[in-house]
């Protein structure tokens, strides 16, 4: 099978898994060949196991989601607001109610996910550091930040039991950026960043969704 026919075959694979999660449905290999209209023994040339293909499923979105977004967050000045806004990307982004389930009953998956990529924020943090007109922000911050992202990661499964209950997404994201400080800042600087991060939010959302 050539390159293209496999990427093609895979990612048959990856959306069915996705729309089967969206719809709330049990994931199996039978039910996620079958939607993908391949045969099941398909499957296993190109995962082992339902937590593979789970695991990729969520990081292709991820991943697709800051290629898509890439260029409103990289105009966002100063770099370390980019992180906030990222963040409350994130956390609307999976709001719907059935992937919202799905992933509280398989957290390592979305943890495993948001690690990776991880490089995209330290590449600007990095910048920040090296911001000249950003000279408040030091490798102090940045190390606070690397200390706190595993609390954060947990904290995001807390925020999908609050969408589940039916809250505003702002409310949840103000609170849980305004219980982790993920830099370290001064309260009024964290407050700001905060508000500020909604209202590009709000307009990165007009703009794509």
């Amino acid at each position: 099978m050539n390159t293209k026919k496999r990427e093609k075959t895979k990612a048959k694979l990856l959306k069915a898994v996705r729309l089967i999660i969206t719809r709330g449905e049990k994931a199996s290999v039978s039910s996620i060949t079958k939607k993908a209209n391949l045969a099941y023994g398909t499957f296993y040339r190109y995962f082992s196991d339902l937590d593979e293909i789970y695991y990729e499923a969520i990081e292709e979105l991820l991943f697709d989601l800051a290629l898509k977004l890439g260029p409103d967050l990289n105009s966002i000045y100063p770099a370390p607001l980019r992180v906030y806004v990222a963040w409350y990307i994130v956390i609307d982004f999976y709001k719907d109610k059935n992937t919202a389930t799905w992933l509280l009953d398989h957290p390592g998956k979305i943890n495993k996910a948001f690690l990776d990529t991880q490089p995209i924020s330290e590449e600007w943090i990095q910048e920040a550091i090296k911001d000249p007109k950003l000279p408040l922000f030091t490798k102090k911050n940045a190390n606070h930040y690397m200390k706190v992202r595993t609390y954060l990661f947990w904290m995001y499964a807390n925020a999908l039991k609050e969408i589940l209950k039916g809250r505003k997404i702002v409310d949840i994201y103000t609170e849980l950026m305004s219980a982790s400080n993920i830099f370290n800042f001064s309260k009024n600087t964290h407050e700001l960043y905060i508000k500020t991060s909604i209202k590009y939010f709000d307009e990165i959302k007009r703009n794509h969704f």
